[in-house]
């Protein structure tokens, strides 16, 4: 006598689980991806706010050297794909004591976008 076990999968099983598992990898793909893309924005925005204010910095210090109706030179070089625009290179004038400058730097990266910073900048 022969027994008829049904102890074997059948297509149909093997089909849906093998779609179970592709949908399954597809989500944690798309998942690590949508990590990893906003990992490097946070990344470039960290690193761009870091050089608007270095460079705000020492767009200050280089002003304090002025001498009236002078130039000034930023001695701060950005990182490799960022780049920072805006700066004034001539001595705020001087008026009176405590005169300002306002100033707007511009901090673009390689991937096109930007922040910008208003600095005010006093004669010394």
């Amino acid at each position: 006598m022969r027994h008829h076990s049904e102890a074997g999968e059948t297509l149909v099983e093997i089909v849906l689980t093998i779609v179970l598992i592709g949908v399954t990898v597809g989500a944690l793909v798309a998942g690590l991806a949508t990590a990893a893309g906003a990992s490097k924005q946070h990344r470039d925005l960290t690193t761009a706010d870091t050089v608007m204010r270095s460079y705000a910095e020492a767009t200050k210090e280089a002003v304090r050297g002025c001498q009236p109706n002078g130039s000034y030179v930023v001695d701060y070089v950005p990182p490799s794909g960022f780049s920072v625009s805006g700066a004034g290179s001539t001595c705020p004038p001087v008026t009176g004591s405590g005169t300002t400058s306002t100033l707007t730097l511009i901090v673009a990266d390689g991937d096109g976008s930007s922040t910008s910073m208003q600095i005010v900048v006093r004669t010394p």
